[in-house]
């Protein structure tokens, strides 16, 4: 390889680091400060860096939560969706939405924390709000479509118009129990709770209704 080129390449590999590393440092802060608590100077003495270059790799603040958010979404949804397209059962396909969600809260709670936080960040952000939405839309559609081939392989008994119904609903479930699972973690391992959450999916993949 040219030498100018491996020279270049490295460059651009440690920039993609340093950013990375901002990206996560502001994941983190957000989660545990919110957005409005935190400031450019927190995030640039957290990551070690100087305000100056924060400002050469981001605009401002919003733009960083922005970026931010995009970066955590997708190792996220790209993790969560392979679990679950390995189902080849109903049972198999619910038992490995519950251990995602779990899992989720249990080893990524700041980002969960975060989702609820940007949440209402984009009440007032025109561009934290595109980017939330551009994420949850993002998830509803792929959710969508690993329903519908779940469907057309005879894994599970819903209408193909119910599909999106469904992932509305299942999204609904996963947002409102992260919720209670990062005020009450112990509760994330207490089989009790998960048992009629088990057999309400089990009935709505079945074409039972609920």
């Amino acid at each position: 390889m040219n030498p100018e080129l491996r020279h270049m390449n490295k460059r651009e590999a440690q920039k993609e680091d340093k950013i990375n590393t901002i990206l996560e440092t502001v994941l983190s802060l957000l989660a545990e400060k919110g957005y409005h608590n935190t400031t450019i100077n927190d995030i640039a003495d957290t990551a070690g860096i100087s305000r100056g270059l924060l400002h050469y790799y981001f605009k401002d603040k919003e733009d960083l939560a922005a970026k931010a958010l995009t970066f955590g979404f997708g190792p996220m949804w790209d993790s969560s969706i392979g679990k679950i397209q390995s189902a080849r059962s109903p049972e198999q396909l619910v038992d490995t939405m519950i251990e995602v969600l779990k899992k989720n809260v249990r080893d990524n709670p700041d980002f969960s924390a975060l989702l609820f936080e940007m949440w209402v960040s984009a009440r007032k952000s025109a561009k934290i709000r595109k980017v939330f939405n551009d994420g949850l839309d993002e998830a509803i559609d792929r959710l969508t479509k690993l329903l519908e081939f779940a469907i057309r392989m005879g894994i599970i008994k819903i209408s193909p118009e119910d599909a999106e119904g469904i992932v509305r609903m299942l999204l609904a479930l996963y947002h409102g129990l992260a919720i209670q699972l990062l005020g009450s973690p112990e509760k994330i391992d207490d089989k009790k709770i998960w048992v009629p959450i088990r057999r309400t999916l089990l009935s709505a993949f079945e074409g039972k209704g609920v």
